[in-house]
């Protein structure tokens, strides 16, 4: 019984492994050619497969386009999980910054299409995404509610001041992926923070 949990668990790892290594061929196709233009034919070959084995990993392009943005979202959602103990709200808001910049240092294909093509997927699957991206929201909204809260932050709209902070890490999309190998996320994370959080922050008032 346990031989066969055993080998049942590497043929899971295994599969894991190959779709993750087929998203990333498939990121890569999409910034190339764009994800209107690229075919299923099209990312089968990229990824050095036939037709019906990648199809064996995923049914179609939308589903390839939806893995790309669930790994994206998981691993955003999954870091605000780990962001520690601290009681700061400017080190939570920086660990989250570091975050999405470690995203578009590591996967810049994932990122662009979840940037550029959210309105690309369909059903079900857009309907999760809506949900992981709102409840991702709601979580860095309660950070900047927090610091109002305990005197951290002064008076501000924390809808729009969430929006803001978060349009500004994730404009970095653009410019960082090819600055990524000389300037680290931390690096990058205190340099476009700063201004924000001097702005933000009660003791400059």
């Amino acid at each position: 019984m346990a031989r066969q949990a055993a080998k049942k668990r590497q043929t899971t790892e295994a599969h894991d492994e190959k779709r993750n290594e087929i998203l990333r061929h498939c990121a890569a196709l999409f910034d190339r050619v764009g994800y209107h233009k690229a075919s299923m034919q099209m990312l089968a070959d990229e990824v050095g497969l036939g037709k019906p084995t990648l199809y064996h990993y995923f049914p179609s392009k939308n589903a390839i386009l939806f893995a790309m943005h669930d790994a994206h979202m998981s691993a955003l959602l999954a870091g605000l999980d780990g962001e520690g103990e601290s009681d700061d709200p400017l080190d939570r808001l920086r660990a989250a910054c570091i975050d999405i910049l470690r995203q578009i240092a590591e996967h810049p294909g994932y990122v662009r299409a979840f940037m550029d093509h959210y309105e690309d997927l369909e059903g079900k699957m857009r309907d999760h995404i809506r949900t992981q991206r709102n409840a991702y929201l709601q979580r860095m909204r309660g950070i900047i509610e927090q610091g109002i809260a305990n005197g951290h932050f002064r008076q501000c709209d924390p809808g729009l001041t969430t929006l803001g902070f978060l349009g500004m890490c994730n404009w970095a999309y653009k410019w960082y992926p090819p600055l990524a190998k000389r300037r680290p996320p931390e690096d990058v994370a205190d340099a476009i923070c700063q201004p924000f959080f001097e702005g933000l922050s009660l003791k400059n008032h």
